[in-house]
Parts: structure tokens; sequence; C-alpha cells
């Protein structure tokens, strides 16, 4: 039982960091970059990972029952100061794929259908990624 709660507290962790650093890159891409076709791009994207995560075997009240905040170890890790706006993009593309690999290694327990789903998740950030810090240096080049 306890790994069955470790491997739903992993997923709701993964779930909602993939999440959360989708909707901060949207809102990155959103008032700084100011691209509807790009905010479009993450906004699906975002909405997909969400999908994936509802498709889950798993109810959302499953994962927040697994949830163990409070004792979280992790919790009190220190932040440091981000120097930009693209820094911050950067961080947080790379937050969605740690999440999203991590997914997808969870998967292969929990639901090994569903597996599949996070890896393409995983490839279309990369290339979603790609694309939108080609758009964030041209803004810069073309502000400067």
């Amino acid at each position: 039982m306890m790994a069955r709660n470790a491997v739903l507290r992993l997923l709701d962790a993964n779930a909602n960091r993939a999440l959360e650093g989708a909707r901060v890159c949207e809102e990155i891409i959103r008032f700084h970059v100011e691209s509807p076709r790009a905010f479009r791009r993450l906004r699906t994207l975002r909405h997909a990972i969400a999908l994936a995560v509802d498709r889950l075997p798993i109810t959302a009240l499953d994962r927040v029952r697994a949830r163990e905040s409070v004792r979280d170890i992790g919790r009190g890790a220190p932040s440091a100061r981000v120097a930009s706006l693209e820094r911050l993009l950067l961080m947080n593309f790379q937050r969605m794929k740690e999440a999203l690999r991590t997914l997808e290694e969870c998967t292969r327990l929990a639901a090994p259908h569903r597996t599949s789903a996070f890896q393409r998740l995983r490839f279309r950030t990369y290339e979603v990624e790609r694309e939108l810090l080609r758009r964030v240096a041209a803004v810069r080049h073309h502000r400067s």
C-alpha cells in the first residue's frame, strides 16, 4: 500500500508541476511575446497535459488523498532569483519536460497503457519549446 501511495504522490506532484510550468510559459508568451499563435499552441499543450492526466485510471480525489504537502521534504527547497523572463521561460519548459518524463515513467507502474501519451506530450513539449524560444529571441532582437 505504501508503494501505491508513493506512486500516487509522484503522479500528483508531477501532474501539478507540468501544468504549473505550462501555465507560466503560457503567461510569459501572452504578456511578453504577445504572439496569439504561440499562446494558442501553449494553451493547447497545457490542455492536452490536463486531459492525459484526467484519463489516468486514478481519480483526482485519489491523487489529492495521497498528497502530503505538509510532510514533503522538498517543500523548503530554496528558490533562486531569476534574471529575465527568457530565463524564467526556459526554467519552466525544463520543469514541464522533467515532470512529463516522471509521469511517463510512473505510468509504467500505475497505467502502462497511458505511458505513450505522456511520452508524446514530452516530445511535443520539445517542439513547442524550440519554436517559442526562437520567437522569444526574435522579439528580443526586435526590441533591442
